[in-house]
């Protein structure tokens, strides 16, 4: 699967292969005693993130 991870600040993040677990990241989001997150390899600011959209890869039938 492919996610774009849209920044406030402009920039969007591509996650190819990405195996997403919504509940683990949410609540990592939640938890107040972490700042920054690893997506992708890339180290962010957790309140840069804007929003988590799946890219569709395929062409609907």
């Amino acid at each position: 699967m492919v996610y774009n991870v849209q920044l406030n600040n402009g920039n969007i993040i591509e996650l190819k292969g990405a195996a997403f677990d919504v509940e683990a990241f949410t609540n990592t989001l939640n938890n107040q005693q972490i700042v920054f997150v690893n997506l992708g390899g890339a180290i962010v600011n957790k309140h840069l993130i804007q929003a988590i959209l799946p890219v569709q890869t395929e062409n609907p039938v």
